[in-house]
């Protein structure tokens, strides 16, 4: 008998980050089973704005998929949701866990993030019972390493519920790339930045690294950056997406950088596999409050490239300190600065930790192994 499985989460048509990128790829996993497989997704081309806060295209999605699913769970066994840090993203899962368990359907929730915990303890009490009840309802809650176990400890009892699955390469990218070297002193170091530009994701501590590099070094470097200007509700940043797009360029030009420091917007395909396999160090500063396992470090990872980050969430498990990168703290383009020379200035280290990036990919965050595990889980249990 085919296993009768509802996937429910967000599409790439939308917009392309961790989570529908991900969902994407374990729908190709799932085809190559004997799975029968619903799809329903969360998001809509009205759906836009600040991340995470209430818009009207995004409530009316939200009610079309909360519909959808309850007319498509009666058909199935299983329900898999990736869960929302937002308040009115919870009311959306509640209303589609709570149909489930009346109907007596396996509830598998992923949490592809971190700060569950943050978001649990910043609301009311009767909220705080309403998200409690809810999640202690599904069969198994999914995190992706072990140092995010512990934000659903509010949960009585929950600790046999939890699994870990990391996160894997997604299914956008060929690799072709063997370890890398540093390139001759007359050739420049190209640093990139691969996520959206997010201000607590640190895209302005790495440019202010860059100013020092330019002022205080004599390091040629070029630095790329590469996703789509967003705001969140978390960032306490009322300005729109565009304006702070405009204030980086203005900050790029007063600063000199022109010809150092270029922004590509969202990039894809053969324009992204290109900029990972020429990246000499990758960077991401994040200090982001629902940042969890991030999927552009594998990516940087899966190319051989040394990564610069910071102890935050389930980064110290992709990145372990001297070994396939260093670990920062965010907000300090000072230390980001000697950091970026200790490891341009050692071309015997540089080589060792590009090699140990392949090897702690190959290792952890491969596609086949994540779709293994997860679906597994999805599937049995």
């Amino acid at each position: 008998m085919l296993n009768k499985i509802l996937l429910i989460s967000s599409l790439t048509k939308h917009e392309a980050h961790g989570v529908s990128l991900g969902f994407e790829s374990l729908i190709d996993g799932f085809k190559l089973t004997n799975a029968n497989i619903k799809i329903i997704d969360t998001k809509g081309f009205l759906d836009s704005g600040n991340i995470g806060s209430f818009t009207l295209g995004r409530a009316i999605a939200s009610f079309r998929a909360v519909i959808l699913a309850w007319a498509a769970i009666p058909s199935r066994e299983t329900v898999y949701i990736t869960i929302s840090l937002s308040q009115f993203g919870f009311i959306r899962d509640m209303l589609i866990i709570l149909a489930a368990r009346l109907m007596r359907k396996r509830i598998i929730l992923h949490l592809k993030g971190g700060g569950y915990d943050i978001f649990y303890y910043q609301q009311l009490v009767l909220f705080k019972y309403l998200i409690s009840f809810t999640l202690s309802l599904s069969t198994h809650i999914i995190v992706l390493g072990n140092l995010l176990c512990r934000q659903f400890d509010f949960i009585t009892d929950i600790v046999d519920k939890i699994k870990i699955v990391p996160n894997g390469l997604t299914k956008d990218l060929h690799i072709t790339t063997s370890s890398k070297i540093l390139p001759r002193k007359n050739q420049p170091i190209r640093i990139l930045y691969l996520s959206n530009l997010i201000p607590s994701k640190g895209y302005l501590t790495l440019l202010k690294a860059c100013i020092k590099l330019l002022n205080h070094s004599d390091i040629k470097f070029v630095c790329d950056y590469c996703g789509a200007f967003s705001k969140t509700i978390v960032d306490g940043n009322h300005t729109d997406a565009k304006k702070l797009e405009r204030e980086f360029i203005d900050l790029i030009k007063t600063n000199n950088l022109t010809n150092r420091v270029f922004y590509h917007g969202t990039v894809t395909g053969k324009v992204k596999e290109k900029m990972l396999s020429e990246a000499h160090i990758f960077i991401l500063p994040t200090n982001y409050q629902w940042e969890g396992q991030p999927l552009s470090i594998i990516e940087a990872l899966a190319y051989s490239t040394p990564v610069i980050s910071t102890p935050h969430r389930s980064i110290p498990e992709q990145i372990l300190e001297g070994e396939n990168g260093f670990l920062i703290p965010p907000n300090d383009p000072d230390v980001l600065f000697k950091t970026i020379i200790k490891l341009v200035d050692d071309p015997v280290i540089y080589k060792k930790m590009s090699i140990a990036a392949r090897v702690h990919f190959e290792s952890n965050f491969k596609r086949e192994v994540h779709l293994k595990k997860l679906i597994q889980i999805i599937c049995n249990g």
